[in-house]
């Protein structure tokens, strides 16, 4: 199982760095999708849970809570 800092390629194309724990995004990370997409911010259990920053291919951005995977 995953633990600690490490960088994950997805079969998708996105690519995640940052923790893990029990084999799930838990921490901060860095999210990035083959659009442009980008996340930053934190998980829990594998889901973007806390304070994080959206920025969408076009352009578009969000700062601020998200709860299981939700803005």
């Amino acid at each position: 199982m995953a633990n600690g800092y490490g960088v994950y390629n997805h079969t998708n194309g996105s690519v995640y760095s940052g923790y893990f724990k029990d084999d799930a995004q838990h921490g901060e990370g860095v999210e990035e999708w083959i659009d442009g997409s980008k996340y930053v911010g934190n998980y829990h259990e594998g889901l973007k849970n806390g304070y994080g920053e959206y920025n969408w291919a076009n352009g578009t951005i969000y700062k601020g809570t998200w709860k299981n995977n939700r803005i």
